[in-house]
């Protein structure tokens, strides 16, 4: 993995956990569209009504988005304290504001007083100057693996009409 590979990975994971929130958010929508009047009993597995099917899965999902707020978290930490390591101000101001907080080169000079050209060149300069942890988290088979531990069921779920 490169150094921008490895700085880049907050950003998608954010993304990750949005697109987690809007399924969530979608899954909850369809279960209060398919609540049973009957009070059924809300336990059992992939061959029971569409209720308990979109209950597990949402409760699969808010699994998924914790863990990956943990490993955000784990992730941000891990970015900070090698950035904290590089000799200039200016350089871990440029590297925290563009991957940790999504500004674009343009934005970062007008906060730091800086062109924009000139915060990308400080931002190349800092890229190379920073030393990775020895074990730098991986975002990508830390969710493979996480997904295999958690999609248990791969039956897709009715369209509710």
């Amino acid at each position: 993995m490169t150094k921008k590979e490895w700085l880049s990975q907050p950003a998608a994971l954010s993304r990750r956990i949005t697109y987690l929130t809007v399924q969530l958010h979608n899954l909850l929508l369809e279960l209060d569209a398919v609540s049973s009047p009957w009070g059924e009993v809300l336990s059992g597995h992939s061959d029971d009504a569409p209720y308990v099917r979109r209950l597990e899965k949402a409760e699969t999902v808010k699994e998924q988005i914790r863990t990956a707020y943990d490993l955000y978290d784990r992730l941000r930490s891990q970015i900070e304290e090698a950035v904290l390591r590089l000799p200039s101000e200016n350089m871990r101001l440029v590297l925290l504001y563009h991957y940790l907080e999504g500004k674009s080169f343009s934005q970062i000079g007008d906060i730091l007083f800086l062109n924009k050209g000139s915060a990308a060149r400080c931002a190349a300069r800092a890229v190379e100057e920073l030393i990775l942890p020895p074990e730098p988290i991986d975002v990508f088979s830390a969710i493979c693996n996480e997904s295999e531990r958690l999609c248990t069921d791969t039956t897709p779920l009715p369209v509710v009409s």
